[in-house]
């Protein structure tokens, strides 16, 4: 049974954007950027939340030049891992990494 906490009078989610940047080479996201818009804020649109998460990610000294971007229209993975994009399916799963010896 899931449980709700309610604290305050805050707007209501209107939208959220979520994008990931990969590298291409082998698929690993590198920069997952959410964009969280309450009601009576102005409303972003995607390719606005896309352009923000690769100025984020070169603020933060990525090397946006090679990066791809995904827009998330799936939930992330909840299990542990490192996140990929599966490109057939445009879907991020989280790859299990064996531990090095």
């Amino acid at each position: 049974m899931t449980e709700f906490a309610v604290a305050g009078d805050a707007p209501a989610v209107a939208l959220t954007h979520v994008v990931a940047l990969y590298d291409p080479s082998d698929n690993r996201v590198v920069h997952l950027h959410h964009v969280v818009v309450l009601e009576g804020a102005r409303r972003i649109t995607r390719e606005e939340a896309e352009r923000e998460a690769v100025d984020k990610a070169r603020e933060l000294g990525r090397d946006t030049a090679r990066l791809r971007s995904l827009y998330l229209d799936t939930p992330l993975p909840e299990e542990p891992g490192v996140p990929h994009v599966d490109t057939a399916t445009g879907r991020v799963l989280a790859v299990h990494v064996e531990a090095a010896p």
